[in-house]
Formats: C-alpha cells, structure tokens, sequence
C-alpha cells in the first residue's frame, strides 16, 4: 500500500512557455509510491513523466498521461569523504546542496547561476557552470538508482555498468525515474569573485588569457543599453558584463575584497538573481573557434536590435564522456541568445541556430532547440547507442512524450 495523492491539476514551467493538463498528477510521499506508480503506469499502458523543478523551456515534462511529483525525495543521504561522493534524493535542490556538504567538509564541483533546480533534472539535461576545466552535471554522476519502464528497480554504479551510465548520465528522463544519485564531489572550497564591465574588444583582446586564467570565466554581451537592466545587470552597449572566479580552500585566510569583488563559500557565489522574463536558447560549440563564433554571433544580433534585445551569455564548459552531453569528448564555448517572451522570436532564432549548426552546435535539452533525429545523429557519436538503451529500459516507450518521441523513439 503507497501513500500517494492522485490530483488533476495543470502544469507550467518556470517562464510560461509551457504548459500543458496532463490526465493525473500523482504526489509520491516515498520511493514505493514511484515505484508502484510507474508499475501501474505500465500496466495500463499510460505515459509518464517526472519533472524537476519546471526550469526547461522545451517541452520535455509534457505528457497526456501521469506527471509524478516526487519533490518529496529531498535531502542528501550520505557522504563519502574518502571517495568525495555525495548520495541524495533524486528531487533535492542545487541550493540545499551547499549548507549540507559544506558541514562534512565537500561540495559540488561547480554550478551556475542558478539553483532552485532538482539535481536529478540538472544531471538529465546536462545542466552546468562555466570554467574551461570544469564539468557539467552530468559528467559528475556516478550512479543512480532508477525505476525503468516496467516498474523494475536498477541500481547503476561506475563499476559495474560502464556500458550503461554514459547513457544514463544524460537521459532526459527517458530511461527511467531516478530516485537516488551519487555524485562526485569536491573537497570545501572558497570562491572570490571580481565583476569587471569591459568593452568588447578589451574582451576579445584578453579572449585566451581570461579561458586559461580563471577557475570561472564568464560573460554577458550587451546588445543595447537597455539589454543589462533585463538580467538586472549595470554595463553599456557593446560592453560585457564579465564574471572571474578563483577557487581557495575552505580555510584559507579572507583576502580583503576591493569594489565589485565579493569572497565566499563556494555556493553563496554562484548564484545570481534572475526574473523568469526570457525564453533562452543554448547552443554548446567547439572552444577552439570560440572567438570566431562569439564575433559572429555579435554581428548577427547587432544586425537585429529589435530582436536581439537580450545579452548574450557566454560560458565555457569541459569535456567529458556522457554520450548526449553537449560536451561529449569536447571541450565547448556555450552561448546562450533568448526571445522576449510574447513576440514571435523564432525567426530570429532560426538565424542564430543556422549559425550555431555551421559550427557544429549541440544543444542543451532544456533550452530551445532545433534539432531532429538526423542532426542528432551527425552530432552525438553514441546516438544510436543510447538508443538502443532507451528501449532497454522503456522497450513500452512509457516515458516518452511527442517531443522526446520525436528526437529519441522507434
């Protein structure tokens, strides 16, 4: 016997731009309620999907059948100190990642800007910070434990499952539910921040030595003096708003911080204010052009003031090996373009995602896309692969939707 609440409601992400009545939402109190509810989803033949936190903008959670809300399973379940893995539930938030490890001593190894995300939906969409060396989420998952299409419960480790978890560790939801997941971790580390408004060619001038210099190099290039008041930033236009970090342990002495500077734990950094007022789309591009590509991209938007009236962030992300990660065996720039919302932006992000795929542009599955099965295929040597471990786990397709059947299925 579960515990879970069966109500009818709708659902809507985090900016409005998708929403959707599924025909039940289901409330799971524990892992049993996932569990029997995905069994009994199975057995019916419904759909369903278990979304994070609503912070996508593409409409990976829509489903017509069960969405299952199971930010009950919330909180870090143990520590490894030795191996620097950190256990938690599958709905915990990025946020409360930071007061808990910070007590034993380790933290995450990186993150960005925001963090009201679940970290079960972050590792699915390959969600990241920025810093040359530094991964994404997904690259940080060790193992899971999952709940695969018929009901049945796997528990994937490094170890015994190299062949499974580079599928797993960025899935989209699509393999299974996740309940639990094991990261790995860093030792407690302190972060000083220094914010410098530069032009844009002090930018491009210092381009190599800013990636190699920093833990955390970052950017927003404004379009207009009126793009930086959108993200609640202060810099002009033709100007970047330019984020530089620099890690220290966490018992090393305070430096003095000067103006624009601040010295922190780690995860009271990262993080930065934001209003749900944009509909973003990212695009993850190979780093050796990046300075060709973040040129071409200003001229695209300087050409289009009326549509391109956000910054453009810029990010920069490791390599690592999960086989839909954007950053497959690839060290990236990421740039990331938004529409205002109520205006027809496709055109003009159309153009940009032309750009994008002449450099062989991948895309993070959270954000606005578009890709197809044959683009998917060009870019991601292991799509077939996952694929095929896909119907391993969902051979019933059970936690596929119209989008993700699109892009994934039969």
């Amino acid at each position: 016997m579960t515990s879970a609440e069966t109500t009818a409601l709708s659902w809507t992400n985090w900016v409005g731009n998708q929403s959707f009545r599924p025909a039940e939402i289901v409330v799971a109190h524990s892992e049993d309620d996932v569990i029997a509810t995905v069994q009994r989803a199975a057995r019916a033949g419904k759909r369903l999907r278990a979304p994070g936190s609503g912070h996508s903008f593409t409409p990976i959670v829509e489903t017509d059948g069960i969405l299952l809300d199971a930010s009950a399973l919330s909180g870090v379940i143990a520590t490894d100190a030795g191996a620097l893995t950190a256990t938690a539930w599958s709905q915990t938030k990025v946020a409360d990642f930071g007061p808990a490890l910070w007590e034993r001593g380790l933290g995450l190894s990186n993150q960005g800007d925001i963090d009201a995300q679940a970290i079960a939906g972050a590792i699915a969409t390959a969600t990241h910070g920025s810093g040359v060396n530094m991964k994404n989420f997904s690259a940080s998952l060790v193992g899971a434990r999952l709940i695969d299409g018929m009901g049945e419960t796997r528990d994937i480790n490094a170890r015994d499952h190299a062949d499974i978890l580079p599928a797993l560790q960025t899935a989209i939801g699509t393999l299974g539910v996740m309940t639990q997941v094991t990261l790995k971790v860093s030792r407690a580390y302190k972060l000083h921040e220094r914010i410098a408004v530069m032009h844009v060619d002090a930018v491009l001038e210092r381009w190599d030595e800013l990636i190699g210099a920093y833990r955390h190099f970052s950017f927003f290039w404004m379009t207009s003096a009126a793009s930086a008041k959108l993200y609640n930033l202060d810099a002009p236009a033709d100007h970047c708003y330019v984020k530089l970090y620099q890690e220290f342990p966490a018992d090393a002495p305070a430096p003095t911080p000067g103006d624009h500077e601040r010295y922190d734990r780690a995860y009271k950094i990262y993080t930065q204010v934001y209003d749900p007022n944009f509909h973003e789309m990212e695009y993850f591009l190979p780093l050796a052009d990046s300075k060709e590509i973040f040129k071409a991209q200003r001229k695209l938007m300087l050409a289009r003031p009326q549509e391109a009236v956000f910054p453009m962030e810029v990010r920069f992300c490791a390599a690592d090996d999960a086989w839909l990660s954007p950053n497959y065996q690839r060290a990236n720039i990421v740039v990331s373009v938004s529409g205002m919302p109520g205006t027809d932006y496709w055109p003009y992000l159309k153009r940009c995602d032309a750009l994008f795929r002449e450099h062989k542009g991948r895309p993070h599955w959270g954000k606005l896309h578009f890709m197809t099965p044959s683009r998917l295929a060009d870019l991601f040597p292991h799509y077939e692969d996952f694929r095929r471990v896909r119907k391993q786990f969902d051979p019933r397709g059970t936690f596929l939707n119209p989008h993700l059947r699109d892009l994934f299925g039969d």
